[in-house]
């Protein structure tokens, strides 16, 4: 997503533009893949700021592209489930507000300073986005006018919220969405989740008809009706530059050569350091301090196609969260340790909203889990495919006592396991998130676009803001304004 992001703000510019991607297809980790019939998405669930007024469809909107795709609306977040609680999230905050006070009636105190603030910092962040002045004038004022946004980005959310919130179970149904992250509350940075909070508990968002893949391929035909060029099936391994720090060319595996005064690296940072750029020096300095920087955990993800509508065993709503315990720290933990029977559960069913996804009748489920890149790392071939069973069937079986009938009706059966993202993705470790978003990590810690070679940029999840179809998004954009600076 960042990297045709980037593309198409740049072709929209009126610049020449080459995208060389190394899969058949674009879209990175977020695309499709067909089974039987079925069509699964390989890595989303949600994807926010794409109703009317969203910051990704103002942009589709603006470069033409959302002409060529049909949007569905989703008219809530999903069904959240926790021991004692069972409840539907809809994306607004005055609902949620009402719901916990309703159930936790002795912290409605707390629970109205909760959303004070966090109203407060979205106002400030609004503010601070839309504001003209450059962003390190932006920066220096910032404890003056925007001081929610310092304060969030030195503390995680579990201090955020423990500040308000007495209650263990309200702050464990608030740090539900910290799978989106990657970090339980007690590591995310509050800054971050409250982006992501908002994003997907806060506001409207919509589905693309057809899948995630409709979005890009559509990015891809306006690209090349601007006059830009997409490769697909072609993999850099060399960013070459001149005696003066600045690039001047990418070499593929193939050998061939494409010359270029800007390059943007959507590859994940690491190897654009460490493997592609060809200065010794740069490579060993970027080397030492990328690697010192802690990775994201990994996944597990079980794709189900089933012979019946999803319906048909219980799931009414395109996502379901399936929290074990109202402890996030201890859920992580659990993740680490391979404990997949006590970890929770992000499912969707994406044949809920476009039954088109799946054969007449049928539909499709995907679950996942967070997960260690350890615990798959040194496996032998036979372990690995028995491994996968195992976690597989462990999964199938949690998520059968809140679909009952679920394994009876399994028509399809795939699993993406740590090393699927590490081979798939190019991402070390499977890392699906980057650089994990801790406080030391997040905001203006994190890895900037701008990089020591001239005319190199970065795109995508490692670097700021952030993880998630969004986070990428606005990375492209911000590597595309520094192309577009750079170039004049």
């Amino acid at each position: 997503m960042a990297g045709l992001t980037g593309a198409l703000k740049l072709a929209a510019l009126g610049k020449k533009v080459l995208v060389l991607e190394k899969q058949p297809v674009p879209g990175g980790v977020a695309t499709n893949f067909k089974r039987k019939g079925f069509t699964f998405e390989s890595s989303l669930h949600f994807v926010d700021a794409l109703a009317v007024g969203g910051e990704i469809k103002d942009f589709l909107d603006e470069c033409e592209v959302s002409k060529k795709i049909d949007f569905i609306e989703l008219k809530e977040f999903g069904r959240v489930i926790y021991p004692k609680h069972d409840f539907v999230v809809k994306n607004d905050f005055d609902s949620l507000e009402s719901w916990l006070k309703s159930n936790f009636s002795a912290e409605d105190k707390g629970i109205e300073a909760f959303f004070r603030g966090i109203r407060k910092f979205y106002r400030q962040f609004d503010g601070f986005a839309n504001s003209k002045i450059p962003f390190w004038s932006k920066m220096l004022l910032s404890p003056f006018l925007y001081p929610s946004i310092i304060k969030t980005s030195c503390i995680t959310f579990e201090q955020f919220m423990a500040k308000r919130i007495k209650n263990e179970q309200v702050r464990g149904i608030l740090g539900t969405l910290w799978g989106f992250t990657g970090s339980p509350p007690s590591e995310v940075s509050a800054f971050y989740f409250l982006i992501v909070l908002n994003g997907c508990w806060g506001a409207k968002t919509a589905y693309v008809k057809g899948g995630f893949a409709s979005l890009f391929s559509a990015m891809v035909d306006r690209i090349e009706e601007l006059g830009s060029e997409v490769r697909l099936n072609t993999t850099v391994k060399e960013i070459i530059s001149d005696g003066k720090k600045r690039v001047k060319a990418v070499r593929t595996d193939k050998g061939e050569e494409f010359r270029a005064s800007t390059v943007i690296s959507n590859a994940n940072a690491i190897d654009t350091f460490t493997r592609f750029i060809d200065n010794p020096q740069l490579k060993e300095a970027y080397a030492k301090k990328l690697l010192a920087l802690q990775k994201s955990i990994s996944a597990v993800i079980v794709y189900l196609g089933l012979d019946v509508p999803a319906s048909a065993v219980g799931m009414n709503y395109p996502i379901m969260a399936i929290g074990n315990s109202y402890d996030h720290q201890a859920g992580f933990k659990d993740c680490i340790a391979g404990n997949y029977r006590n970890c929770s559960l992000a499912v969707v069913s994406h044949t809920l909203l476009d039954p088109g996804l799946a054969p007449s009748g049928k539909s499709t489920i995907c679950a996942m889990t967070l997960d260690s890149y350890a615990n798959w790392s040194n496996l032998s071939t036979d372990e690995y495919k028995n491994r996968k069973k195992k976690v597989a069937d462990c999964i199938i079986a949690h998520l059968e006592e809140y679909l009952p009938g679920l394994s009876g009706h399994i028509e399809v059966l795939e699993v993406a396991t740590p090393r699927t993202m590490e081979r798939y993705g190019s991402l070390p470790e499977g890392a699906i998130y980057g650089f994990a978003q801790t406080v030391a990590q997040s905001s203006i810690n994190r890895l900037s676009q701008d990089t020591a070679i001239g005319g190199l940029f970065l795109a995508g999840a490692w670097t700021r803001p952030g993880c998630g179809i969004h986070g990428c998004f606005v990375s492209g954009q911000d590597a595309a304004n520094l192309a577009a600076k750079y170039l004049g």
